[in-house]
């Protein structure tokens, strides 16, 4: 019997439906909203590590040596930090870890600014259309487009607009550890939310450190998307050390003074005449102010002091471990007699020796008169003086190199004191600072290779200053600002890639790419080095030397290359000052294969097709059901009307 024409046009769509692309669910434990596994109630422990330590970050009140234009004041601060009531300090612990250590930290907020009234207040495009519109001083770059009639006309990029104060995270800055700044740590979710810790909530990070770690000098902040500025400019950080080999090394070679300076540009306000009644006088400014206003130069703090002074002996060698913990700010680390800081650093200052830097230990000590250094980047130095007196630590001919040309911002001064006292006993080294010799960070045979490079790709560092979009300024890598969901770089374990990181402005981005280290292969400016002499001493680099964070000259270029290690899963890669990286200028790197996860929003038009091709089918396959009833009823009454006409014939025949 034959089909009818349309119960085959139904089977065709039905089979059409059926071989539709289909989509797989996720080939791992993820799900498309992954269970924060490591958030935990604040009353578990969080203590199984060889190593444990409890930060809580809270809203506290402390003391800080700070003053403007150098003035020794005791103001009161109130702010977000993580140290606890009765410390000195506005940094929190100091962990100590060894290589081959698990370390696990609880964190636990208890932050919560809003109801205390502690600022900054939250960011609207209001704010920044009011400060656009009559800018001055504060807006130190170009713009050609006149502003809208009102906010409401601004476009507003909502996941780069600074926010949620309270809200926080914790990064390990420099580890070669776990991906740990999505939800929950190692995720290979490829749409995964940063790590959101509310008031109130407490998380368990778990960390394994390598039996081969390099030892030295890390450290730890926050590293919420939006926050991490104003977090850190309040002081939400602290120092980390893997021990090993150097600290034990410098015992050995009589080296007993080692001493810490941690460099820091924190954004405040005196809020004594907008709170009278207040029981501090200092809190953080306000997030635009503290990003873009020339006039409100805040002096550099050294271990949260303005100029504080070391001792040492004649001869007796000073180890500084240095982290330059800047949010917004380049910095040089410069030694001058006191009164000689003024003449140049080729002809006045005092050499020093670096050995080891982000962490990784040079196999020989290197000589140098100039460092310059930007947010994130650690230095270990020793310092030796052979004459007593007063000594000067300095900052300066930063101006004009940093933003546009404007030469009032970072400004010069002085960072902190050495006096050399020859009343104090001298323990002198074993041997000479030029003969010593460290077990290094990395071995020789470790440098990377050019026949290691698997790939060579391009970060394009850039700003917008379209003043009817909020935030202002825009910043981008690779023309677009940070989505969480767009993964910008991927790259396989065990590998080595080349990365041209590429700068476009006359501004300077520190890069920072996170738990994978890199080498730095060349560096360039379009800049003069007679203008700016500070450009030619950043611009001498070693590329034997392994980093964290390097950084971009302005209108220039790094070449790095990139050694990735056995983690993967999905992490980031930004600039270091932290308020160009809260608006916008981050990117996604995922390290290994991505988990396959079911998004449905992701596969509308698709599911749209299909439920279509499906009502279709269903509709064509009722009106064929219709049609091929009303064929047969035709078709037996064909039949019967055909046999009872040829009976009646054979009848009539037959008769």
């Amino acid at each position: 019997m034959r089909l009818p024409s349309p119960m085959l046009a139904c089977l065709v769509v039905c089979s059409s439906v059926l071989v539709l692309p289909t989509i797989r669910a996720a080939t791992s434990s993820a799900s498309t909203d992954p269970l924060p596994t490591d958030f935990i109630d604040c009353n578990d422990p969080c203590n199984g590590g060889d190593v444990n330590y409890h930060l809580r970050a809270q809203v506290r009140t402390m003391q800080l040596q700070f003053g403007p234009d150098g003035a020794d004041y005791n103001y009161t601060y109130r702010g977000r930090t993580f140290s606890q009531d009765g410390d000195d300090t506005h940094m929190g612990p100091t962990m100590r870890v060894k290589p081959g250590q698990s370390l696990w930290i609880k964190l636990t907020n208890d932050m919560d600014g809003a109801s205390q009234d502690i600022g900054p207040q939250p960011v609207t495009a209001e704010h920044y259309w009011k400060m656009l519109q009559n800018p001055g001083e504060k807006i130190k770059y170009p713009f050609y487009k006149e502003a809208v009639e009102s906010p409401d006309l601004m476009t507003v990029d909502e996941e780069n607009m600074p926010g949620n104060w309270d809200v926080t995270n914790l990064h390990l800055h420099g580890l070669d550890v776990e991906v740990h700044m999505f939800d929950p740590v190692g995720t290979h979710n490829p749409k995964a939310p940063h790590i959101a810790v509310a008031p109130g909530q407490c998380y368990c990070y778990r960390f394994q450190i390598p039996e081969h770690h390099p030892d030295g000098l890390y450290w730890y902040h926050p590293h919420l998307h939006g926050s991490s500025a104003v977090q850190l400019w309040g002081g939400l950080m602290g120092l980390i050390y893997v021990e090993g080999n150097l600290e034990r090394e410098l015992k050995e070679y009589n080296i007993h003074n080692s001493q810490e300076f941690v460099l820091w540009d924190p954004a405040f306000q005196d809020i004594r005449n907008q709170k009278p009644h207040a029981e501090h006088d200092i809190q953080v400014d306000e997030f635009l102010l503290g990003q873009t206003t020339l006039s409100k130069i805040h002096p550099f703090l050294v271990n949260g002091q303005i100029t504080p002074n070391y001792n040492v002996a004649v001869n007796e060698v000073l180890h500084l471990r240095a982290l330059c913990g800047t949010i917004e700010n380049e910095n040089t680390f410069i030694v001058y007699k006191q009164g000689e800081h003024e003449q140049h650093w080729e002809e006045a200052a005092i050499p020093f020796w670096i050995v080891a830097s982000d962490g990784v230990t040079y196999s020989k000590p290197k000589q140098r008169k100039i460092i310059v250094m930007a947010g994130g980047q650690r230095e270990e130095l020793l310092l030796q003086f052979d004459e007593p007196g007063t000594y000067v630590i300095s900052q300066q001919g930063i101006q004009g190199m940093q933003f546009f040309d404007m030469y009032g911002h970072p400004h010069d001064q002085l960072l902190a004191t050495i006096t050399v006292d020859p009343d104090i006993p001298a323990t002198l080294p074993a041997v000479p600072i030029a003969n010593m010799t460290f077990t290094p960070g990395y071995r020789e045979d470790e440098n990377i290779p050019n026949k290691a490079i698997v790939k060579t790709e391009s970060v394009v560092f850039s700003m917008g200053t379209n003043r009817n979009q909020a935030p202002f300024p825009q910043y981008y890598i690779n023309g677009n600002s940070f989505d969480s969901e767009r993964i910008v770089l991927s790259a396989e374990p065990n590998t080595a890639v080349e990365y041209l990181l590429i700068n476009d402005k006359h501004n300077v981005h520190p890069f920072h790419i996170h738990v994978n280290r890199f080498q730095v292969k060349e560096m360039g400016s379009e800049l003069s080095v007679e203008k700016y002499p500070v450009l030619k001493e950043l611009l001498d680099f070693d590329e034997n030397v392994w980093r964290d964070t390097v950084v971009v000259p302005p209108m220039g270029r790094a070449r790095i290359f990139v050694q990735f290690k056995e983690y993967t899963g999905k992490t980031v890669f930004h600039c270091h000052f932290l308020a160009h990286e809260d608006t916008g200028m981050m990117g996604t790197l995922f390290i290994g294969p991505p988990d396959e996860i079911f998004e449905w929003r992701d596969h509308i038009p698709l599911m749209i097709g299909i439920g279509i091709g499906i009502l279709a089918g269903m509709a064509l396959m009722l009106v064929g059901i219709k049609l091929f009833r009303a064929e047969s009823e035709q078709s037996m009454k064909e039949y019967y009307y055909s046999v009872v006409t040829m009976n009646e014939i054979k009848s009539k025949t037959l008769d």
